[in-house]
């Protein structure tokens, strides 16, 4: 769960029995994501930091009015609103990624960044369900992994298979992308 924010993604995932790691930089979110798992009973491996191309330290932004836009900075072109900065740790998504089954990715901005940066080859094990966030972002991931071997659904099409950009969703209201190497899905 990249970006577990309260941790509705994880409490789900785990509700349904899955094994889940929840990745999540904001000490004021981390203390709501530790309180959600607790009510609910759910155990992750919880990881205090951000996800991106490699470990470090980054600094983090939080917009203070509306704290699920809190992002890297950088990942987005104008913050709006009262922000405030602060440096956060940062870790490579991609072993983590060649962990899981499954990767909820909503880390605010900073998708494309990190698709574009891992080796289209770690889809043949993983899916992943993301946020898009922008026509700029839908563009870079788009053009990048269009050529390869690893197929995009889009929520706005009814979950069908991206054929084109204006089939990729540019906002939160187009809904989620998911990717995919498998020729078919269990469902």
């Amino acid at each position: 769960d990249f970006g577990a924010n309260i941790g509705l993604h994880s409490t789900i995932l785990g509700r349904c029995g899955f094994e889940v790691r929840s990745f999540e930089p904001d000490p004021v979110h981390i203390g709501l994501l530790e309180k959600t798992l607790s009510n609910n009973h759910i155990k992750t491996e919880l990881h205090r930091t951000a996800i991106s191309v490699e470990d470090g330290e980054m600094e983090f932004v939080r917009v203070l009015g509306n704290t699920t836009g809190s992002h890297l900075a950088g990942a987005k072109a104008a913050p709006y609103g009262q922000l405030e900065r602060f440096i956060v740790k940062v870790e490579s998504a991609r072993p983590h990624l060649e962990w899981a089954d499954l990767a909820k990715i909503d880390i605010e901005g900073h998708e494309a960044s990190l698709i574009c940066s891992l080796p289209p080859d770690i889809w043949l094990k993983t899916d992943a369900v993301l946020e898009v966030g922008t026509a700029v972002n839908a563009a870079a991931i788009f053009d990048y992994l269009s050529t390869s071997k690893v197929r995009m659904m889009a929520q706005k099409t009814g979950w069908q298979e991206v054929k084109s950009l204006a089939d990729m969703p540019t906002s939160h209201r187009d809904g989620s992308l998911f990717l995919t190497s498998k020729d078919q899905m269990p469902w």
